[in-house]
């Protein structure tokens, strides 16, 4: 370990993992000014995306803190030692990291838990007795079943899953890894979420009529028909590093509408199915702009209530979720079945980008549906959209 990396920790409370990252860093001020000493790889897009996963899990006060510590041993090891950002790590760099947690150095351990901030007249400061592990659950990782090394894959795993899913990372580096001991662990591909045509055509039916009713309505519809048509993820319209789509990421050639998504290495250019006009068109609308955008508009795709230009990933799904809660309880008044009900509950824009893709194999080959989604592999989108 480099000697200019001390150990801090990086997260707080499960009420917090829901803040801006602007409001978590004026609370805690020393977790900015340490992902700062971090160079040549983004620490802090790390940071916000682990964030943004532990907010998924924050509900259990247990629950929580297996995932927060595991998730943090993680970016701190990622940063420190292989010198890169959890979301670029291979398979390779977590096996040295499954043999690091088997054997850490003395520096990482702590003898009982420790709080992990202070309140210091007002202002939270990182308590430095504080230590990533405890030496009382080495015993644990080496016993003979190896019980918490597979709670470490597993979290880690499903962190990794869902910074694929989200369009932040290009793969899950634990998928069919075997570790050393104990029984292989492979997630193999994540099960896909699928709304059946007559119920989406009742919940979109519900966000239109919301929608007329809200600015955060329309914003809410714009990005489940983004993901549905477009199989754009909450990462595909989020601000990042300052930097925001604009409406000119559609424009008008050879007789049709295209999207470019700046976000893909290289950027890519995709076309835009006609069953998403009229989602562009209401959406522009709705903020006063002409149906549809005119050449090289660079007004911000998407903004706050209050003008702000981009808003983030967690914002994104907030407003989505605020939808769907309120379709859920508006079709649970009207006799639907209680089935279909549990599926609205469940809903997120994943599940419309999955059965959006899904009803387009009806459609495109497997080559064309693979660039529309961005995906690495045809072998992938076959095996999850076409298979079975």
């Amino acid at each position: 370990m480099s000697q200019e990396y001390i150990l801090q920790p990086l997260f707080a409370g499960p009420e917090c993992m829901v803040w801006s990252d602007d409001e978590y860093f004026r609370t805690y001020p020393s977790v900015r000014s340490y992902i700062s000493v971090f160079k040549g790889f983004d620490a802090f897009k790390d940071f916000s995306n682990a964030r943004l996963f532990l907010s998924q899990h924050n509900r259990s006060q247990g629950t929580f803190g297996n995932y927060r510590g595991f998730i943090e041993r993680l970016l701190l090891w990622s940063w420190i030692y292989a010198g890169k950002a959890s979301s670029v790590l291979t398979s390779q760099d977590f096996r040295k990291f499954l043999t690091f947690c088997e054997k850490p150095p003395p520096a990482w351990l702590g003898n009982a838990p420790k709080a992990r901030f202070i309140d210091d007249e007002g202002e939270w400061i990182v308590n430095e007795s504080w230590r990533p592990m405890d030496s009382r659950g080495l015993n644990k990782i080496n016993a003979p079943h190896n019980g918490s090394l597979r709670q470490i894959q597993s979290i880690c795993s499903s962190f990794f899953s869902f910074l694929h899913l989200e369009g932040l990372s290009t793969a899950n580096p634990i998928k069919g890894f075997k570790p050393q001991h104990g029984r292989p662990f492979s997630r193999g591909q994540p099960p896909r979420s699928l709304v059946d045509r007559d119920l989406l055509k009742v919940v979109l039916s519900e966000l239109k009529r919301q929608a007329s009713l809200s600015s955060d309505g329309e914003r809410a519809l714009f990005a489940i028909a983004a993901a549905l048509h477009l199989y754009l993820r909450p990462s595909d319209l989020a601000i990042n590093n300052n930097r925001y789509p604009l409406m000119n990421v559609f424009s008008f050639a050879d007789g049709k509408w295209w999207f470019m998504h700046f976000n893909r290495a290289p950027p890519q250019k995709v076309p835009v199915p006609s069953s998403f006009l009229p989602y562009l068109k209401r959406y522009r609308v709705s903020r006063g702009l002409p149906p549809l955008p005119e050449a090289d508009e660079r007004l911000p795709l998407l903004e706050a209530l209050h003008g702000r230009s981009g808003i983030c990933i967690r914002q994104i799904n907030g407003i989505v979720k605020a939808a769907l809660i309120e379709v859920h309880r508006a079709l649970s008044i009207t006799g639907l079945n209680e089935p279909d009900l549990q599926v609205i509950k469940s809903l997120s824009l994943r599940w419309f980008r999955d059965t959006g893709a899904k009803l387009d194999t009806l459609k495109r080959s497997p080559l064309d549906l693979q660039h529309g989604l961005g995906s690495l592999s045809p072998a992938y989108v076959y095996g999850r959209y076409y298979a079975g």
